[in-house]
């Protein structure tokens, strides 16, 4: 019995080092056999980084964390599927002496391979010394780590990884405040505050600044002594900046300080270059509103109108300018000055502008545009103003009625004539010229008039006469006038037509010619008769 027990444990035993040979020397032909029926297994593998991870106290800055992806892959071909971690996020959960302000922010999914980035805003005390200090982030993703011909295996992972900042033992140096009254166009003072926001001072300090996007800074590169900087020491600094025209007013633009200083030895260092930002002052709007026009074919009127400085700031000087419609339409003059204007300010203006005769009556496209000086000294121009102008059919420059314009067939006198002024202006030096066709004639076909005010009037006179065989009805004598205008401009005005009424001969016609001269042939032969009888 005893023996039967101990061969029996002998065997046991036999067993239990068989089954540990069978799974220590099976593991190879199991990989095997799950690689050949297409089954994959592994993981990703973050590690977290900060590589810009020196701040300086008493700032606010976004610090930039980087999660690189190191996947492993157990077995399997499957390896994009396993090694992707999905749904990254990252939350600061100590923060050491440092104020986070950023929560938990999520990144996305990150492959094997590739590195992932979030930003996070950290604040840091005044009074923190320098040194390095260690600060605990946590990451959570989700990934696959199984995958099968009948499905995959989801996970979820929570790790907890450190990172360190330091607080550098050195002057270091911040850039804020950045103001500017300059507009795109323009050119003018730029000013900002340069602060040491290190631990240590900063002697014989240098700045050197440049402008990008649009933007020069006096002329280049502008240079300036700081001069000695302790630990939360600030000095203002002024340029002078020149910004393009075609730089828009809804986006700062940068400014580049590169710092260089002297360190407690008297060695010369190289401080961080900061980017600043500038944003160019908006730009002067204008309006242009209750625009009237008298203008007519063939005169010289007005067209009038409000503008109005819609701000934000004072427009000086400003001169409201009227580009040439052309070729018909031509202003007197292009620009009227209006004076400086306070933001939401107006000011009336008013422009002469000629028609010619050629012209054609109907709406027309006016650009107004306004010139000013800014604050900094610097002449702009606004954008184009478009307006809507009517020109209306011309009017007669005169009227002219007839006051004795009826005539006899064989008879003249005197052909009178009413002119009035219709113009809104006087006129001087008016001559005035008829022209007639057959039975119609003239000895006298000019008159003149010296000077005619708005709406006054004057009788002219010319010698018209009519054949005598002209038939009684109505013929048309035609006119025009030359005048001077009061800029001096001599003008030919359009031709008028005036009726003039023939009549038939008095007296049903007048005796006939051949009898008449036979009476005076009998007369003349019994004179003759009676003076030879006493003769004898």
């Amino acid at each position: 019995m005893e023996a039967t027990m101990k061969a029996g444990g002998r065997a046991l035993v036999a067993g239990f080092v068989l089954l540990v040979l069978v799974g220590t020397t099976g593991t190879p032909a199991l990989v095997a056999a799950q690689e050949s029926s297409g089954v994959t297994s592994g993981e990703p593998d973050l590690e977290v980084y900060l590589p810009d991870n020196e701040l300086a106290p008493g700032t606010e800055e976004t610090v930039t964390f980087q999660i690189a992806n190191d996947g492993e892959v157990d077995y399997g071909s499957a390896v994009e599927q396993v090694t992707t971690a999905r749904g990254v996020s990252l939350e600061i959960e100590d923060s050491g002496p440092f104020e986070v302000k950023t929560g938990e922010t999520p990144i996305g999914p990150i492959r094997d391979g590739q590195v992932g980035e979030v930003t996070q805003r950290i604040a840091v005390p005044e009074n923190i010394k320098p040194g390095t200090y260690d600060v605990d982030v946590r990451v959570r993703y989700d990934y696959t780590n199984r995958v099968t011909s009948s499905g995959t295996q989801r996970l979820s992972a929570s790790e907890r990884q450190t990172v360190t900042i330091r607080i550098p033992d050195e002057p270091q140096f911040a850039v804020s405040d950045v103001e500017t009254n300059v507009a795109p166009g323009a050119s003018g003072d730029a000013t900002f505050e340069i602060e040491n926001i290190g631990t240590r001072t900063a002697r014989n300090t240098r700045a050197t600044i440049t402008g990008g996007g649009g933007v020069v800074v006096d002329g280049g590169t502008a240079e300036e002594v700081l001069g000695n900087l302790g630990p939360g020491e600030s000095t203002t600094v002024t340029v002078r900046a020149a910004i393009d025209e075609s730089v828009g007013d809804d986006g700062s633009k940068p400014l580049s300080v590169a710092f260089t200083y002297d360190d407690k030895n008297g060695v010369e260092q190289e401080g961080d270059t900061l980017t600043a930002s500038l944003a160019p002052a908006r730009e002067l709007k204008f309006s242009i509103e209750e625009v009237q026009s008298s203008l007519r074919v063939g005169e010289t009127q007005t067209v009038s109108g409000t503008v109005t400085n819609e701000g934000p700031r004072t427009a000086d000087n400003a001169v409201v300018t009227l580009s040439d419609p052309g070729p018909t339409i031509t202003p007197i003059e292009t620009s009227v000055a209006v004076g400086s204007l306070d933001p939401g300010e107006s000011a009336s203006f008013a422009f002469d502008v000629e028609v010619t005769s050629s012209a054609v009556a109907g709406p027309r496209q006016f650009e107004f545009g306004v010139n000013y000086w800014d604050q900094e000294n610097t002449k702009l121009q606004s954008d184009t103003l478009p307006a809507r102008v009517g020109v209306s059919q011309g009017t007669p420059e005169f009227d002219v009625d007839p006051i004795n314009a009826t005539f006899s067939a064989g008879s003249g006198g005197e052909f009178e004539l009413t002119v009035t002024n219709t113009r809104d202006y006087a006129v001087s030096d008016v001559s005035a010229k008829i022209y007639m066709d057959s039975p119609l004639s003239s000895s006298d076909d000019e008159a003149f008039i010296e000077r005619l005010e708005p709406g006054e009037s004057q009788t002219i006179r010319f010698q018209l006469s009519a054949d005598n065989g002209a038939t009684a009805k109505t013929y048309p004598v035609k006119m025009d006038f030359q005048y001077d205008e009061p800029d001096g401009d001599t003008i030919i005005s359009d031709t008028y037509q005036v009726p003039v009424q023939v009549t038939e001969q008095s007296g049903g016609g007048g005796l006939p010619i051949f009898p008449i001269a036979a009476v005076l042939v009998v007369l003349l032969a019994g004179g003759g008769y009676l003076y030879y009888r006493r003769q004898d």
